[in-house]
């Protein structure tokens, strides 16, 4: 078993929405314009509505409202409408897993958390491409998503007997069953979907951000915010959350956290700063995320 192997069987059952798809590819185009983006995304009102939403939300903190589309483009940037089109389109690719293994509200709610964590940590850090930090942290556990779909039975064995409580342990357990995690699972997936290099190295680097060669920093930067957005927004049984404020560090890499250079109430700041954001997307691209709390 590989993680390519695997992937190639969900190939047909985990594809991005067409108009997700069109949108990557006309990002990755050099040549592309805007209204070319525009055309696309206009061909699904509901995602044109959800992007709306989105560009007037606390997650932009614009002054001026947004009432159309161009005026989304030219103010965020076709980036960051490229992220905000994947957030609403890639929560509708994954349908019907076994509920016993996953509860997609909370799986949402920890994707979206982490990749909020991880676009603010970057503007504390002053990283440029905010809104890849925003997808790696999205898409983080798309991996988990992979086993759940083709090995429930395997994994539900080992979640019996490894009881595990948090990513690490869970890597470790996947591993030793199935001769990779779920990281490297989720970037053989990116890599399927046509995503961008950085993209695919931060998912698979999640864990273990020393191993990063083309993107170190951003990889440090997505594994603290994987830690953090498990401490208040897990979703493994048996894992704890922490109380608003309190910056627990969970399984993060010492050296990963230092290379930030942010002190426990910059932090502190983020996570209180995160909850607001991530309801607000969560209750736009998913609203039945929102019914946890």
């Amino acid at each position: 078993m590989t993680p390519q192997r695997l992937v190639q069987e969900v190939s047909q059952l985990f594809t991005l929405p067409d108009i997700a798809a069109r949108v990557n590819t006309l990002i990755a185009t050099p040549d592309s314009s805007s209204q070319e983006l525009v055309e696309v995304v206009q061909l699904d009102p509901g995602l044109v509505a959800a992007l709306l939403k989105l560009a007037n939300s606390a997650y932009y903190g614009l002054s001026a409202r947004v009432d159309s589309l161009s005026r989304a483009v030219a103010l965020i940037g076709e980036r960051e409408l490229q992220a905000m089109a994947m957030a609403t389109s890639v929560t509708k690719a994954f349908k019907g897993l076994p509920e016993d293994l996953v509860d997609m509200a909370s799986f949402w709610d920890n994707s979206v958390s982490c990749g909020v964590i991880a676009r603010l940590l970057g503007q504390r850090c002053r990283f440029r491409q905010l809104e890849q930090l925003f997808l790696a942290g999205l898409l983080h556990a798309v991996g988990r998503l992979v086993f759940y779909a083709r090995q429930a039975d395997a994994y539900r064995a080992l979640l019996a007997a490894e009881k595990p409580t948090d990513d690490p342990a869970l890597a470790a357990a996947e591993q030793r069953v199935f001769g990779f995690d779920h990281a490297a699972l989720g970037a053989e997936l990116l890599g399927a979907w046509n995503l961008p290099a950085v993209l695919r190295e931060l998912v698979a680097c999640q864990l273990r951000p020393a191993d990063a060669t083309a993107f170190p920093r951003e990889a440090a930067l997505l594994h603290v915010a994987t830690s953090l957005a498990a401490t208040v927004s897990p979703t493994l049984k048996g894992a704890t959350t922490s109380e608003p404020g309190i910056v627990e560090r969970g399984a993060c890499d010492p050296a990963a956290w230092a290379s930030l250079g942010l002190d426990d109430e910059a932090v502190a700041d983020v996570l209180v700063e995160s909850r607001l954001q991530a309801l607000e997307i969560l209750a736009i691209i998913d609203p039945a995320a929102t019914v946890i709390y």
